[in-house]
């Protein structure tokens, strides 16, 4: 989908199961901030992760009424639960844990450090 958005955005943006893709071109005041441009990729990131976690909840909700209303003697709304919910805590994964252990941030943080070692011992 082709979009201008309120930070001067404009081109297509493309929403995945791993995150969201933009190709275009970003003439807002923000675009020069790295800084800025990484915290609104995080927040979408996590943003994206709590959507998921609703959209869920609101399913499973709904196939655990159905699976209900249909009679206990097949009983199958648990596998989809599972399936899901192992999906969903890999998302939870992606986005709290390995971003931060595996992320530009942790990168960075790696860098800084042997550069610390390498200053502190003399090289």
């Amino acid at each position: 989908m082709t979009l201008q958005d309120d930070e001067g955005f404009d081109g297509v943006e493309f929403d995945t199961p791993i995150g969201s893709f933009r190709a275009g071109r970003g003439r807002g005041r923000w675009e020069e901030d790295d800084d800025y441009r990484a915290a609104r990729k995080a927040v979408r990131r996590r943003m994206s992760f709590y959507r998921h976690v609703s959209t869920y909840v609101s399913v499973i909700a709904l196939l655990l009424i159905l699976d209900i209303i249909t009679g206990p003697a097949e009983f199958w709304v648990q596998w989809v639960a599972l399936v899901w919910g192992i999906i969903l805590a890999m998302h939870a994964l992606q986005v709290f844990v390995f971003d931060a252990v595996l992320g530009r941030d942790a990168e960075r943080r790696m860098i800084e450090q042997e550069v610390r070692k390498r200053k502190g011992s003399g090289q």
